[in-house]
């Protein structure tokens, strides 16, 4: 049985390809802009070309069978302004559709936030599958939540796989894999009673006023349900209270249930289920489904000036593996 090749793009630390690679793909070409990004998927699944998509010159990519890529979402996401192609960021969606015209693959595959679908009423959604439609490939759609294939995070995204006229055929997106979703504490209980068997595991160091905070909230509550003399303080200043509030931040997971959707910035959003910390960046990587000898790299954390991905924010940023193995199990059997 042949063994269909893959050329990645917007590869991230490598959650997708780790997936599509488990699944039997075999990744021959990958890109990605981000250095630390790029050294976490290099120690872990390989070569990387470590540069702008945009500065690639495409004669340089082999021929494959298929392009993947989670173009960045930031564009499109709920929690952004949502500025779409109007982005720098979501222009790069122009910079895909461009190498998949030029080196027509098989079938192609694009990840993205659900926001997606209905950002500028649906327009922009409806504009970017016309432009795949009109390079010659049928177009199939579907929000996959990462949580019905075991993956203990209800994480929904939308995945659009393009399959080239010519093939004449027609994408059946996997179907759950388990009834009963796998919960938080099923995930991660044994990382916290043994912390140093585990690589990328060191705790954020908090301060008392933070732990005393932490020490109050209870499972499925967040900072919104604080008193006040433990809410949010001013920057700059801890000793005014700045009044805001937000419900994602500080949320303690419910261990009987699946963690909420891991982002870039889950360190803030987080807090253990029975430990008054934040998550590990071990902790969140098994909500997210890697294996415990995925290696991330870069700093754990980083502030806002700082460029590049911090293991938390590749972490954050990735497709969960689970999930794309399924999708790759999907993608071979319509290509066979």
């Amino acid at each position: 049985m042949k063994k269909y090749t893959v050329s990645s793009l917007f590869s991230g630390c490598g959650g997708l390809d780790l997936g599509l690679k488990k699944s039997g793909l075999n990744i021959i070409s990958a890109i990605e802009i981000d250095a630390w990004a790029c050294e976490t998927y290099t120690k872990n699944l390989g070569k990387i070309i470590c540069s702008d998509i945009n500065n690639i010159d495409i004669k340089s990519i082999p021929d494959s069978d298929i392009i993947v890529g989670g173009i960045p979402c930031q564009s499109f996401s709920l929690a952004g302004k949502r500025l779409g192609l109007n982005d720098a960021r979501g222009t790069l969606f122009y910079s895909m559709a461009y190498m998949i015209e030029q080196k027509q693959p098989k079938l192609f595959l694009i990840e993205n936030v659900k926001g997606l679908i209905n950002h500028n009423s649906g327009n922009t959604f409806k504009y970017m599958k016309q432009i795949l439609s009109d390079i010659g490939y049928d177009l199939f759609d579907k929000v996959l939540n990462a949580a019905d294939f075991n993956v203990p995070q209800t994480r929904e995204r939308i995945f659009l796989i393009g399959i080239r006229k010519d093939l004449n055929k027609k994408f059946i997106f996997p179907t759950f894999t388990t009834k009963k979703y796998k919960t938080v504490k099923q995930a991660i209980d044994d990382i916290w009673k043994n912390p140093s068997k585990f690589s990328n595991n060191e705790p954020m160091h908090h301060s008392q006023r933070i732990i005393e905070r932490f020490k109050i909230i209870k499972q499925g509550q967040s900072l919104k349900d604080v008193p006040t003399e433990h809410m949010q303080r001013t920057r700059g200043d801890a000793t005014k209270i700045s009044g805001k509030t937000f419900g994602q931040n500080n949320f303690r997971l419910k261990e009987n249930e699946p963690s909420p959707t891991i982002c870039a910035s889950f360190q803030s959003n987080f807090i253990h289920y029975c430990e008054h910390r934040n998550l590990t960046a071990r902790e969140a990587a098994r909500l997210q489904s890697f294996p415990d000898d995925f290696i991330f790299y870069g700093k754990r954390t980083t502030m806002s000036w700082e460029k590049n991905l911090s293991q938390y924010q590749q972490i954050g940023n990735a497709v969960p593996p689970l999930l794309a193995e399924n999708l790759g199990y999907s993608i071979i059997e319509v290509l066979n």
